[in-house]
């Protein structure tokens, strides 16, 4: 049997394309890496719509019941409409709380080729950890090395349980 990890990904708007990268990248990680270690990511995400107010209330338990947080910007947190500021604060404030799943939180900022990203540096200035990425395989690449590094983690972390 598995044990099950959800992987939330949160993309602005304009980044469809990489929310359906990610589910790529769940798969090559499954595949290549988890089930052999009894592991199996799971993949939620927020679908593309242009308000989430209206669920609000259901990302938030989705969020809460997950175990890895990624979110996928570029030129800031988003509209109003599709904001996810709040959502990132909820996702590092469940990653605080040893009586949940959550167990990391990323911020994946895309820039355009050649430029800084303004955002980025407002991050910076914030004190606040972000990885950037340009295409589509650098974005999945970072979402493959976050969720390799977790079940590194959890690997070493189980196999110091057992030898207690």
């Amino acid at each position: 049997m598995y044990r099950m990890h959800r992987v939330f990904c949160a993309s602005a708007w304009e980044l469809e394309g990489e929310r359906r990268a990610f589910y790529d990248a769940i798969t090559q990680v499954n595949e290549a890496n988890a089930m052999r270690a009894g592991v199996l990511f799971v993949p939620v995400s927020l679908m593309n719509v242009r308000d989430k107010r209206p669920i609000q209330h259901a990302l938030e338990e989705n969020i809460q019941a997950c175990s890895h947080y990624m979110l996928a910007v570029s030129g800031g947190w988003g509209p109003l409409e599709r904001n996810f500021k709040r959502d990132y604060r909820l996702a590092n404030e469940c990653c605080a709380d040893p009586a949940l799943p959550m167990r990391s939180v990323s911020l994946l900022v895309r820039r355009e080729p050649g430029e800084p990203s303004p955002f980025a540096q407002e991050l910076s200035t914030a004190g606040i950890a972000f990885a950037e990425f340009v295409t589509l395989e650098e974005f999945q690449g970072h979402v493959r090395q976050l969720l390799v590094a977790s079940l590194a983690a959890e690997v070493c972390h189980a196999a110091g349980a057992a030898a207690v």
